[in-house]
């Protein structure tokens, strides 16, 4: 994420976090709503999406775990899925906290 405050500056670093992570949201938001609803043939592409995003600022643990989202619903393994799911709440609720809390970020 540091390089991306040098590239940007702190105002477009923080912008471009700010909208990162409103996306990454609403996708996740999309994918929940997808699962409800048995419809995991849309989940991969929504997962990839949130992996590229989530490797844009910084956040690779999220980004990896998103992959291997889209692997698992692809496969159409629902057990590896449920777990994957879960590990993806647990470390973006962890990654994302740790973004709110950033110093000199005035989010």
């Amino acid at each position: 994420m540091d390089d991306l405050f040098k590239r940007l500056g702190d105002r477009g670093a923080e912008g471009f976090v700010m909208q990162t992570v409103e996306t990454i949201s609403d996708i996740l938001a999309e994918v929940d709503a997808f699962v409800r609803h048995e419809a995991y043939d849309e989940i991969p592409p929504r997962a990839q999406q949130v992996s590229r995003l989530c490797a844009e600022i910084g956040l690779t643990s999220l980004a990896r775990v998103s992959r291997d989202m889209a692997i698992s619903a692809r496969r159409q393994d629902m057990v590896a899925f449920r777990a994957v799911w879960e590990r993806l709440v647990r470390i973006g609720d962890r990654s994302l906290a740790m973004v709110w809390e950033m110093p000199g970020l005035s989010l």
